[in-house]
């Protein structure tokens, strides 16, 4: 009940602090991946998240707090290995939101820098988003992700890790051009060399050009399986 209370109050204050007409919704973020490593040496991933709001700043006070579904995502990439620090991916997902629905292509290139304490991750990914009656959604993203093992200098199935991540999303269309940021923290555990799972908070940001800025807080749950 402390738990609660205290999520309650945070929700709370932060809608006072946000003005009407920036927009602020909270909720559940589940998501699970499966990755197939080929004969070759590339990847297969297939991934689906989903998105279940609890809480929206709407006007109508009876309808801020109702658990509702918000979108689904599908998600397939074919990843090909370029060397053991460089990867290249190809992609196409599938967004099923509220009736509007839409279709995406994705292109990455990902490179991994050793630390001293963990790696960090880059990711820089284009991608293309179709929609019925709207204009194609061009889009450039850069994520940075620093993993940190906690127990030792490596990470060893049964161990804990972190993640801290961020992602600026630069988006255009038509004539109109706008910023996401994605801020990601993550608690992991290796189960074994197949399985991980994660805790993480997800905080989203964007409308910074447009008229009703909005912000997003998640609370996920990420399952991933290698095999």
């Amino acid at each position: 009940m402390k738990k609660l209370s205290l999520l309650a109050f945070l929700l709370v204050f932060i809608q006072s602090v946000y003005a009407q007409d920036r927009v602020f919704m909270t909720g559940f973020f589940p998501e699970a991946a499966l990755t197939k490593k080929l004969s070759n040496g590339n990847k297969i991933n297939f991934k689906v998240e989903n998105q279940e709001y609890f809480y929206r700043n709407v006007e109508d006070p009876s309808e801020r707090w109702k658990v509702s579904h918000y979108r689904t995502d599908l998600m397939a990439f074919y990843d090909w290995k370029a060397s053991p620090l460089y990867s290249l991916a190809f992609g196409v997902f599938h967004r099923i939101h509220e009736g509007a629905n839409a279709n995406r292509l994705i292109q990455q290139l990902a490179f991994i820098q050793r630390t001293r304490i963990g790696r960090l991750g880059h990711r820089i990914r284009t991608d293309q988003t179709f929609q019925t009656a709207e204009q194609v959604v061009y889009r450039l993203r850069y994520r940075l992700a620093w993993d940190i093992p906690l127990e030792g200098t490596t990470l060893d199935p049964g161990e804990k890790y972190l993640v801290i991540s961020d992602e600026p999303i630069f988006g255009l269309q038509g004539e109109e051009f706008d910023i996401e940021n994605r801020l990601v923290l993550s608690l992991g555990k290796l189960i074994d060399e197949q399985n991980k799972i994660e805790y993480s908070i997800d905080y989203r940001t964007d409308g910074f050009f447009q008229d009703g800025f909005r912000n997003r807080l998640w609370f996920k749950i990420g399952y991933f399986y290698n095999f």
